[in-house]
C-alpha cells in the first residue's frame, strides 16, 4: 500500500513535532515539511502558450490547503 503522506507547512514546526511523535514507527505515515518558498515561474519575459495539457497535480488543492491549515495530507495514490 502506498503511504499516506502528510505535507506541513513550513511555518507549523508545531505540527511538525506532533506528528512525528504521533506516527513514530508507523512506515505508512510520511511526513514531509514543505520546502517550496513560493512559485518557481517568475514572470519575467513575456509568456508563452502552455505546452502541457493538464496540472501535473493530481491534488491541485493542496497548495491552498497547506496554506490555509498548515498541513494536507495525501491519500495513497495510484499509478
Amino acid at each position: 500500500m502506498a503511504p499516506l503522506q502528510f505535507i506541513v507547512a513550513r511555518d507549523r514546526l508545531d505540527f511538525w513535532d506532533f506528528w512525528t511523535r504521533w506516527f513514530s514507527g508507523l512506515p505508512e505515515v510520511q511526513l514531509i515539511l514543505d520546502r517550496r518558498k513560493g512559485e518557481r515561474r517568475q514572470q519575467v519575459r513575456p509568456r508563452e502558450p502552455e505546452r502541457r495539457r493538464d496540472d501535473r497535480r493530481r491534488q491541485p488543492n493542496i497548495d491552498e490547503e497547506v496554506r490555509d491549515t498548515g498541513f494536507a495530507i495525501v491519500g495513497p495514490l495510484s499509478g
